[in-house]
């Protein structure tokens, strides 16, 4: 079966990547904030936990923690970031942050409970160690950490200075996700981010020796000025650290959208046949360094609580990418942060002033979001079952939503014949099955069923293409 698996990946080919891969929604939100309204504000939010406590079952809580300071700008993050070295404004944000969590503390006094745990940025590790530990401090005054709980923070090693790992652990991180490019200094240079290979296979070490339960690496394939050859040293010195998990990130580049990228030279990317042959050295080398392929080009070792979940059908796939718990209340922290309250979506305020401004008045900062409609919530249940588990059951839909599958998506279902048709998923009447190969394309498959995007097409509103 294993090998199997390996095979089907591997049987991967760039006329398909070029028919059928897309980059610009991984699904882990849906719909997209593109289409989230100012209506949905801080009002309509509170008026959702008023829901959830009078009619939806209590679920667990999710904090995401946005910490948006970067020293320099690097040409491949989309993130939402601000270049800075001044900790005054960091300060100042950190004390209106503390405010934020104190509020929405309140509104969850009465089951504060928190299995899950992320900041991310920007650089968390950015901040120095009394920052960051008031931050968690504050976090905890006002939340209930749960001790199985996964607490995680993203690590750039160029920054760890601030902290030992040990100290991180300390303060009650337990996931470590560390971002990885290249170690050639040629590709460093190009994306202005100068990561020593000494630095970031010492984090690594490091976050190992104090007892993280979790590490994983995001490895970037596709920048400007790599090469098979760099890729390949890169890959397998981060393979001989064995972490928990290895997440392979096809560089992005959206020329225009990005400012670090509007000087960028177009020729020092790699070919689209380099970029493929990268993807495919790297799932035969994880595979034969036993790790699975679990979706989205994420590889855990077959140990991982992750690995484990996906076989027994109870993986879960949001807003944070994938996890063992079930669908938590996610609840947005920071500027920019996106949050999931029921069915519903919000995000905070993307501009400091007008976040500051709310936060003044004790008012959460919400600056738009959206109630899911029936459809969404039916098409959010299709993609994600065929991103956790590579099959959907028209059956298991019917038994949840009242629908006739093959009624109800006919529109669908004939677009996935072509899909059908190279082999990337099995149709049949009573199932989608996606293959191994498929699994590679999967954004693509679930494009199928966005109706969003449908409705866009229909306007001739097209995305940005790389």
């Amino acid at each position: 079966m294993y090998s199997q698996l390996s095979s089907g990946l591997l049987a991967i080919n760039s006329d398909l990547i070029r028919r059928f891969e897309y980059y610009h929604n991984d699904y882990r939100l849906y719909p997209r904030t593109d289409f989230f309204v100012e209506a949905f504000d801080a009002h309509t939010y509170s008026a959702w936990l008023g829901h959830r406590r009078t009619v939806y079952a209590r679920r667990p809580l999710s904090l995401y923690v946005h910490i948006p300071f970067c020293r320099s700008a690097c040409f491949y993050c989309p993130s939402n970031q601000f270049i800075t070295d001044d900790y005054d404004s960091i300060n100042k944000y950190l004390e209106y942050l503390a405010l934020e969590i104190r509020l929405q503390g309140q509104l969850f006094k009465d089951d504060p409970r928190v299995e899950q745990l992320y900041l991310g940025g920007g650089i968390p590790t950015f901040l120095n160690h009394s920052q960051l530990s008031s931050v968690m401090n504050e976090i905890q005054k006002n939340f209930n950490l749960i001790k199985e709980g996964d607490f995680c923070i993203e690590i750039d090693s160029r920054q760890i200075n601030n902290h030992s790992m040990a100290a991180l652990k300390e303060m009650g991180f337990n996931c470590a996700i560390i971002g990885v490019q290249d170690f050639a200094h040629q590709v460093q240079q190009s994306i202005c981010c100068i990561q020593t290979e000494e630095a970031t296979l010492s984090t690594i070490c490091s976050a190992q020796q104090a007892g993280f339960k979790s590490i994983k690496i995001e490895l970037t394939y596709g920048l400007p000025k790599q090469s098979m050859e760099t890729f390949e040293d890169t890959l397998e010195k981060i393979i001989s650290t064995h972490p928990n998990q290895i997440n392979l990130l096809n560089y992005l580049c959206l020329f225009g959208k990005l400012k670090p990228q509007y000087d960028f030279n177009r020729e020092d990317l790699p070919d689209t046949e380099t970029v493929i042959a990268m993807m495919l050295l790297a799932i035969s080398r994880l595979t034969n360094a036993g790790y699975t392929h679990i979706g989205m080009n994420l590889f855990a070792k077959r140990e991982d609580s992750l690995v484990i979940a996906q076989r027994q059908g109870r993986l879960h796939y949001s807003l944070q990418g994938y996890s063992i718990y079930p669908d938590c209340y996610r609840i947005a922290l920071g500027i920019s942060a996106v949050g999931s309250i029921g069915p519903t979506l919000n995000q905070n305020h993307c501009d400091f002033l007008q976040y500051y401004n709310k936060l003044e008045h004790n008012i959460l900062p919400i600056m738009h979001g959206i109630e899911l409609s029936a459809d969404d919530l039916i098409r959010r249940s299709v993609m994600q079952a065929l991103i956790c588990q590579s099959i959907l059951s028209f059956e298991s839909m019917e038994t949840f939503f009242p629908i006739e599958f093959k009624y109800y998506f006919a529109t669908e279902l004939t677009e996935l014949l072509v899909y059908e048709q190279e082999g990337l998923i099995a149709l049949d009447n009573d199932e989608i099955t996606v293959t191994p190969k498929g699994q590679l394309l999967i954004i693509s498959i679930c494009r199928v069923f966005d109706k969003y995007r449908r409705t866009a097409q229909q306007h001739k509103i097209y995305p940005v293409r790389r």
